[in-house]
C-alpha cells in the first residue's frame, strides 16, 4: 500500500467525521428552539350555563283564578284563569275577556309568540253546536320587536289553532287580550235556534307558545 493511498484513507475519515459533527450541530439548532402556546376559553363564560336558559311564563292567578303580581310557569296541567261573565255568556250578550300578562323569562334568547286554543284534556264534554258559535277577539300590543299591534277579530275556534303574536326581547313583559262572545242564530246562519243552546257550553285550553330566536 503505497502512502498516498493512506493519506487518502485518512483525508476521508476527517472528512466523515466532520460531516457527522456538522450534522449533530445541525439536529441540536432543530429541536433547541424556542416555545409559546396560547390557550382560549371557548367562550368568554363556556357554553351553555345559566344564562341559555329559554322560559316563557304568564302572571300569577289567585284561588279564584284572578290575575294577580308576580309570574308562574304553566307548561303542565293548565292553569284555571278566571273569564268573568263565562257562566251567564248567551247569544247576542256582550263579549266578556281577559287579559294575560305574558313575558319572556329568559335573559339571552328573543322569543316568538303564538296563541292556540284546543279543547280542554278532561275538562267536559263540549258542545258542537256551542262551539262553533262561539268567537274570538284577540289583541297583543306593540313591543320592541315588533311595531305593529296584533289584532284579530271574530275568529272561530278552528281559525285559533295557531295565531301568530308579536315577538319579545328577552325580559319583555307584555300582556294578551282574549274577547269571547256567542252569536245569535242570526249572526252565525246556523241551521239551529238560539234556544238549544241553553244548557251547553265549551270546555277549552289556551297555550302560548313560544320559541327561542
Amino acid at each position: 500500500m503505497t502512502a498516498q493511498s493512506t493519506d487518502d484513507r485518512s483525508r476521508r475519515r476527517k472528512a466523515l467525521v466532520a460531516w457527522g459533527a456538522l450534522a449533530g450541530v445541525a439536529a441540536l439548532a432543530t429541536t433547541a428552539a424556542f416555545t409559546d402556546v396560547a390557550r382560549l376559553q371557548i367562550g368568554s363564560n363556556g357554553l351553555g350555563g345559566a344564562d341559555s336558559s329559554y322560559n316563557i311564563q304568564v302572571g300569577a292567578t289567585d284561588a279564584q283564578g284572578q290575575f294577580v303580581p308576580g309570574w308562574q310557569e304553566a307548561s303542565g296541567t293548565a292553569v284555571p284563569i278566571a273569564l268573568d261573565g263565562a257562566e251567564s255568556l248567551f247569544p247576542g250578550s256582550g263579549p266578556i275577556s281577559v287579559d294575560i300578562p305574558v313575558r319572556n323569562d329568559s335573559p339571552t334568547y328573543p322569543s316568538t309568540l303564538a296563541l292556540e286554543l284546543a279543547d280542554l284534556p278532561g275538562g267536559g264534554a263540549t258542545d258542537a253546536d256551542y262551539l262553533s258559535s262561539l268567537r274570538f277577539d284577540v289583541h297583543m300590543p306593540s313591543t320592541s320587536r315588533e311595531a305593529e299591534e296584533v289584532s284579530a277579530t271574530r275568529l272561530t275556534f278552528g281559525e285559533l289553532s295557531h295565531l301568530v303574536l308579536n315577538q319579545l326581547a328577552p325580559g319583555e313583559e307584555s300582556s294578551v287580550t282574549l274577547s269571547v262572545s256567542l252569536l245569535t242564530q242570526a249572526e252565525s246562519g246556523a241551521a239551529f235556534d238560539d234556544n238549544s243552546l241553553s244548557g251547553k257550553g265549551a270546555y277549552l285550553q289556551a297555550s302560548l307558545n313560544g320559541s327561542s330566536i
